[in-house]
C-alpha cells in the first residue's frame, strides 16, 4: 500500500511538472504587423507613424524580419532620432527573445527593457541590416511590471535600429556559433536569389560571376594543388555594394568554374562590418593563408588573416594573432584610418607585403616584411612608392610583383587601372618607375589581382563594373589574361588560350575590300561571340567593327580606329599604329552585356553594354576612303554554366 502511495505521489509530481513552466505557451509582445504602432508611443521622427514594410529608401537590403513589417528607424536616413515605448506588461516567462539589426551603438541605438523606469537589459545591432535572433534571461525579474523601449539617439553612420517579433518564452533559444550562423545565412541568401538572376538576358554567359547578388574585387587569387582559386568581394544580401564577404570559386582551366561556399565573413562579435580586399600566400610550411583588410565602424582599418580548416581550402577560421598590421605602430608612421588591400610578393629572399595608404599630402604604398615563415607578424620597412594627392587620390588594390626582369606596380586609383614598370632597391625598399600607363582604358575594368601558375604564367584577374542594379546580380570577372612585358617596357595582355575550347560555329572571311560604308557579315550573329579581325586601313579615315547590331543596322556598338584614337562603345583613348605596324588587329569578346577588346596586344578596353536582346548582328566598316579586311574569324561561344 505504501508503494502505491509513492507511485501516485510521483505521478502527480510528474503531471505538475508537465503542465508547468516548460509547457507554458509563448506570449508575443509585439510582431509589428499592423499599419500603426497601436498602444506603443513614439517620440521624435525616427520611427514615423507605423512599422516599415521592409527596406527604406537608400537603405541596404533589410532581411531576417518576420512577416511583412518591422520597426526600422532609417526613416529619411540616419539623421533622425526618436523613441518607441511599449505599454506595461508583466514578466511571466524566463526569457525575452527578439530580432534585432541596424547600427552597433550600445545604449544609443538599441532595444531596452525597463523596470521601475531603469534599463535592466539592453541590446543593439551589429552594423548589419540582417536581423539576428537575440534574447535576455529575465528569470530573476519574474512578476515585475516592465516596458520595452526602442531607442534611436544616433545620427550619422549606421545611426538606426531595426527590431521585430518580441516574445516572452520559457524556452531558451539555441543560437549557433556566430561563424556557422553567418555563413549559413549568407549562402542561403545567394541560393534563394539565384533563380531570378539566371533569367536576366543581360547576364554574361562565359564570364565568371557568382550565382546571384553583388560581386566586386577579385581577391586571394592563387594556383594551388592543380586549381586556380579566386576569392572575391561579395554581398550575399543584395545586388548593390554592402555586407562585404569573400566569395570563392575554383577552376582547373580558367574557363569552367566551380562555385564554392562563401569563405570569409565579417566577424560581428569582434566588431567587423566588412571583409575588404586582399590576397593569398603560402607560409613556409606550404599552408595557404588569406590576408585581407578588416573594416569596423569607429576604428581604423586593420590587416587580418584567415587560415584553412582543411587542405581543400573550402572552410576557414580567423587567424588567432589578428590584427596582424594596424595603422598605428611603434615601428612606422600613422597612415590614418583607410590603409587597405594587402598584397604579398617575394624579392631577394624576403616575403614582403604592400598596402594602399595615404598621408595628408600623398598617396603612398607602404611595405612590410614577414618576421618569420609563419606570416603571423610583420615589420614596417618604409614607403615603396609615393605620389602627391594632386596626382592620385588613393592607390586602391596595389599589386606589386616581379615580371620578367622588372617589377610592376598596378593600382586602381578611382579611375582606370594604372601600371608602372621599373626597379626595386631592396636596401631602401624603394620602387623607381621607368614606364607607366593605363592597363585598361576603361573605368569599368578595376581592382586587379594576379596569380602565377605551374607554367610560370602571370595570370591577371580584374573586376568588370557598371551594371545596373535591380536584377539580382551585379558584377563579373573579366576574362583571365596572360600578362607579360614587351621589349618597350610596357605590359602586354592576351586572353588565356584555354578560352578557345568554348569556340563553336567558326566562320572566316579573307581579303574583303571595304569601300566607304558598312558591310554586314552574313551568317554571323549572336550575343556571345568572339571575333578576330585584321584591317589594312588603306586610305580610310576610320575602320572597325560593329557588334550587337540591330537588323536594320541603325543601332550597334562600334569599335573604331581613326589613326589617332580607338573608340569602343563610347570609350575613346589615344592609339596609333607603330612604325613597324601596318595592320590593326582587334580581338573582341562579346558576352551579352560585356565587351572586351584587345588591340594589337598593346591596348585593352572593357565596356558594359546596354543592348536590345534582339540586336545580334556583326558588321565591318570603313569611312572616308578605302580599306581592306585582311581576315575575320568569328566564333559563337558556349556558356560555362
Amino acid at each position: 500500500m505504501k508503494n502505491t502511495h509513492w507511485i501516485l505521489a510521483f505521478a502527480f509530481l510528474a503531471l505538475a511538472v508537465g503542465v508547468g513552466a516548460q509547457d507554458r505557451p509563448d506570449v508575443v509582445l509585439a510582431d509589428f504587423e499592423a499599419a500603426d504602432y497601436g498602444e506603443w508611443s513614439a517620440t521624435g521622427e525616427a520611427f514615423g507613424t507605423g512599422p516599415a514594410t521592409g527596406t527604406l529608401d537608400r537603405q541596404m537590403q533589410v532581411v531576417g524580419y518576420r512577416g511583412e513589417r518591422l520597426v526600422n528607424s532609417f526613416l529619411r536616413g540616419d539623421g533622425t532620432r526618436g523613441t518607441l515605448t511599449s505599454p506595461y506588461f508583466d514578466i511571466n516567462r524566463k526569457y525575452i527573445t527578439f530580432l534585432i539589426g541596424g547600427g552597433n551603438h550600445p545604449h544609443k541605438a538599441c532595444l531596452n527593457l525597463l523596470v521601475d523606469g531603469e534599463v535592466v537589459r539592453t541590446a543593439t545591432g551589429r552594423n548589419d541590416e540582417h536581423l539576428e535572433l537575440g534574447f535576455w534571461d529575465v528569470s530573476a525579474l519574474q512578476g515585475k511590471p516592465a516596458r520595452l523601449q526602442i531607442v534611436d539617439q544616433v545620427t550619422g553612420d549606421w545611426g538606426h535600429i531595426n527590431v521585430d517579433h518580441i516574445v516572452l518564452t520559457d524556452k531558451k533559444p539555441d543560437i549557433p556559433v556566430e561563424r556557422d550562423r553567418l555563413l549559413e545565412r549568407a549562402n542561403r541568401a545567394v541560393a534563394d536569389a539565384a533563380g531570378r538572376a539566371a533569367t536576366d538576358p543581360r547576364r554574361p554567359a562565359y564570364h565568371f560571376l557568382p550565382a546571384a547578388q553583388w560581386m566586386n574585387d577579385p581577391n586571394g587569387t592563387i594556383f594551388h594543388d592543380g586549381y586556380y582559386h579566386v576569392f572575391f568581394q561579395h554581398n550575399p544580401y543584395g545586388d548593390r555594394w554592402g555586407n562585404m564577404h569573400w566569395g570563392h570559386a575554383r577552376s582547373r582551366d580558367l574557363v569552367h568554374w566551380e562555385r564554392l561556399p562563401i569563405a570569409l565573413w565579417p566577424s560581428k562579435g569582434r566588431g567587423e562590418d566588412h571583409v575588404f580586399s586582399g590576397c593569398a600566400w603560402k607560409s613556409g610550411a606550404g599552408d595557404v593563408l588569406l590576408f585581407y583588410t578588416s573594416v569596423g565602424s569607429g576604428r581604423p582599418n586593420e590587416q587580418w588573416a584567415a587560415v584553412p580548416l582543411a587542405a581543400d581550402l573550402l572552410e576557414w577560421r580567423k587567424h588567432p594573432k589578428n590584427p596582424l598590421i594596424t595603422t598605428k605602430r611603434a615601428d612606422g608612421p600613422d597612415f590614418g584610418a583607410g590603409m587597405r588591400d594587402p598584397f604579398i610578393f617575394e624579392a631577394g629572399g624576403k616575403t614582403l607585403m604592400v598596402v594602399g595608404a595615404d598621408t595628408e599630402d600623398e598617396a603612398v604604398v607602404p611595405v612590410y616584411e614577414a618576421a618569420d615563415e609563419t606570416l603571423g607578424a610583420w615589420k614596417y620597412r618604409g614607403i615603396l612608392w609615393r605620389t602627391p594627392k594632386t596626382v592620385m587620390k588613393f592607390p586602391e588594390c596595389p599589386n606589386f610583383f616581379p615580371l620578367g626582369e622588372k617589377f610592376i606596380l598596378l593600382t586602381s586609383p578611382y579611375r582606370p587601372v594604372e601600371y608602372r614598370v621599373g626597379t626595386l632597391d631592396l636596401d631602401s625598399f624603394r620602387f623607381s618607375a621607368e614606364t607607366e600607363g593605363r592597363l585598361d582604358h576603361s573605368q569599368q575594368y578595376y581592382a586587379t589581382n594576379i596569380a602565377f601558375d605551374d607554367a610560370e604564367r602571370c595570370v591577371l584577374f580584374g573586376w568588370i563594373r557598371g551594371f545596373p542594379s535591380g536584377h539580382g546580380w551585379n558584377g563579373c570577372l573579366a576574362l583571365p589574361r596572360v600578362l607579360t612585358l614587351g621589349d618597350d617596357g610596357h605590359p602586354r595582355q592576351t586572353p588565356v588560350p584555354e578560352l578557345q575550347k568554348l569556340r563553336e560555329n567558326h566562320r572566316r572571311l579573307e581579303a574583303v575590300p571595304l569601300k566607304s560604308g558598312t558591310t554586314r557579315v552574313e551568317g554571323v550573329k549572336g550575343d556571345t561571340v568572339e571575333l578576330l579581325a585584321s584591317f589594312d586601313p588603306g586610305t580610310a579615315s576610320r575602320v572597325g567593327l560593329r557588334v550587337r547590331c540591330s537588323p536594320d543596322g541603325s543601332a550597334a556598338k562600334e569599335i573604331a580606329f581613326d589613326r589617332m584614337t580607338i573608340t569602343a562603345a563610347g570609350e575613346a583613348f589615344p592609339f596609333k599604329l607603330g612604325p613597324d605596324e601596318d595592320t590593326l588587329t582587334l580581338h573582341v569578346f562579346v558576352d551579352r552585356s560585356v565587351l572586351e577588346v584587345f588591340i594589337n596586344e598593346r591596348a585593352c578596353v572593357t565596356r558594359v553594354l546596354d543592348s536590345d536582346p534582339a540586336h545580334l548582328g556583326v558588321e565591318v566598316f570603313a569611312t572616308g576612303g578605302e580599306a581592306t579586311l585582311r581576315s575575320l574569324d568569328v566564333w559563337t561561344i558556349r556558356g560555362i554554366w
